[in-house]
């Protein structure tokens, strides 16, 4: 498997093997590792790194985990999670930021271009899904950056289809 972790501010590309019961190979960029790693417990792990042993502990944190190595903290992320989700707010109350459809549909039509400006509320792009028609609008005054779909095109839950900069 392959990861983008972010460590710092630095994003490392990381490919994960498996070689066997308790033992993984890792590529983190360049650097190639042999590891047998045993479960302690739900945060603990003894790991033997190119036949060096290693005690690591794990913590959860929001968007992440602090990771505790030979008394070393290292906070890492999941690079490609961030980007997903760098500009959602959480919450019923969180107001849209981001012109995304509610279900997977298709694009009927857009009304507006690159370089319009558009007030909050003003149709953007109509989508349909399930034989209904659903005007997407924007989610703040603003002036339309890109246009990221064309008529007929599929799009889902998460796709951006307009970008918009606030005014």
């Amino acid at each position: 498997m392959e990861y983008r972790l972010k460590i710092k501010e630095e994003i490392l590309p990381v490919e994960v093997e498996t070689a066997g019961e308790g033992k993984i190979k890792a590529n983190i960029g360049e650097a190639g590792f042999d590891v047998s790693y045993n479960a302690i417990s739900d945060n603990r792990m003894h790991l033997v790194v190119n036949g060096q042993g290693i005690n690591v502990y794990v913590a959860d944190k929001k968007n992440g985990k602090d990771i505790f190595i030979n008394g070393k903290s290292y906070f890492v992320q999941d690079a490609d999670l961030l980007e997903q989700t760098k500009t959602r707010k959480k919450g019923l109350d969180a107001d849209p930021t981001e012109v995304t459809p509610p279900m997977p549909a298709v694009v009927i039509s857009v009304p507006v271009a690159q370089g319009d400006t558009v007030t909050k509320g003003q149709a953007v792009v109509i989508v349909s899904a399930m034989k209904m028609e659903t005007t997407l609008t924007a989610p703040f005054d603003g002036i339309v950056t890109k246009v990221n779909v064309a008529e007929g095109d599929k799009v889902m839950p998460g796709d951006i289809l307009v970008d918009i900069e606030k005014l």
